[in-house]
């Protein structure tokens, strides 16, 4: 059987034309048996506005609740910074306007079980949030680009189950992010049974150096089946590259093939759609160089560094860091950093910047 997968224009983020869209596609996958318990998972990366294109738009989680009204329904996510009251996540993102409007609860991913991964022989332990076992899950990301991954889609969003700041932590297991896409997609093997329905927000997408500090491009486009990795396929086809020049997608074909995918829509491909800059990130991503990241770093450094006067001092990248390589003063211990760039990721105010040394911009 082929995986449907339904790429659906969508100009704007109106409540009505985003349903009807929507019930068109969940009618045509016809679903033999829809789950009673269902945990809506969207990308909840920072406080940021729905506006601002870093967070899953409020109208895509309204028209879902509003199409599956008749199961309990909750909504969860667990940011990466735990300092920060998660009750101003769901207000800034717009998710309490929608729970209230429809009595639906937020959880935040606190309790958790162990999930048991192999990761090239090696068995690693993580906690994923414990509602996965009462709950199936509406995979909701946002179409993102993302600089240790390229893309953010519906793989890289189920990395969100797992609870708080152990997300940042697994950065310091898996340092070289090709390490990191084989991780996730390992990860997204072991609860793949529990993925109910995945439906990527592009009507507001971003390209360049995302996740958070890219530049917002308007795609017009919900991307809408039920498996995560052929919906993550769609996309790719959609901005017109192959799905094997995103790492997590070669190295799930390579372990697992993919199945046949039936890509339904009368859709236009998202013309010269800027991923992630290869030059800057060229020696932390090439899996032959990155062996020899951590010797080389006296001469060739790409790091993050604080621009002071854009800092609000929200502490977000100091509560992130797996490793504690920045100070309470917020500085950086350049021995201690693993260049995750978790730190980039949340900031909030995009005071987190990149600093390349003179190898550096020599080479790039």
């Amino acid at each position: 059987m082929k995986n449907k997968i339904f790429v659906l224009k969508c100009e704007s983020y109106s409540q009505d034309l985003i349903y009807e869209r929507l019930k068109k596609a969940v009618d045509l996958l016809e679903f033999k048996n829809i789950p009673e318990k269902i945990l809506i998972k969207p990308n909840m990366l920072s406080a940021r506005r729905p506006e601002e294109g870093v967070t899953t738009h409020p109208s895509i989680i309204s028209s879902l609740i509003r199409i599956f009204k008749d199961k309990k329904i909750i909504i969860g996510d667990s940011p990466a910074n735990i300092e920060k009251p998660i009750e101003e996540y769901w207000q800034k993102c717009g998710y309490k306007e929608i729970a209230e409007k429809y009595n639906v609860p937020l959880k935040k991913f606190e309790s958790s079980i162990p999930l048991e991964i192999v990761i090239k022989n090696k068995i690693y332990k993580i906690p994923i949030t414990s509602l996965i076992d009462e709950f199936s899950i509406i995979n909701v990301p946002k179409f993102k680009t993302h600089n240790l991954t390229t893309l953010t889609l519906g793989i890289k969003n189920l990395y969100g189950l797992i609870p708080g700041i152990t997300k940042s932590i697994l950065h310091s297991k898996f340092i070289n992010p090709y390490d990191f896409s084989y991780f996730l997609v390992e990860f997204y093997k072991k609860i793949e049974e529990k993925i109910f329905l995945t439906v990527v927000d592009g009507i507001i997408g971003m390209e360049g150096d995302g996740p958070s500090s890219g530049k917002l491009r308007k795609i017009e486009y919900i991307i809408v089946g039920e498996k995560p990795v052929y919906v993550d396929y769609a996309c790719c086809k959609l901005i017109g590259i192959e799905p094997e020049k995103v790492d997590f997608m070669k190295i799930y074909k390579e372990r697992y093939e993919f199945e046949d995918v039936e890509i339904i829509g009368d859709f236009e491909e998202i013309k010269n759609f800027q991923l992630p800059s290869t030059k800057k990130y060229f020696f932390i991503k090439n899996r032959f160089f990155s062996k020899f990241l951590i010797p080389l770093s006296k001469v060739f450094k790409i790091i993050p560094y604080i621009d002071e006067k854009k800092c609000k001092r929200c502490y977000a990248c100091f509560n992130v860091c797996p490793v504690k390589a920045i100070s309470n003063d917020l500085k950086f211990n350049r021995k201690k950093c693993i260049l995750c760039f978790c730190c980039f990721e949340v900031c909030p105010y995009k005071a987190v910047k990149m600093k390349k040394s003179f190898i550096a911009r020599f080479f790039t």
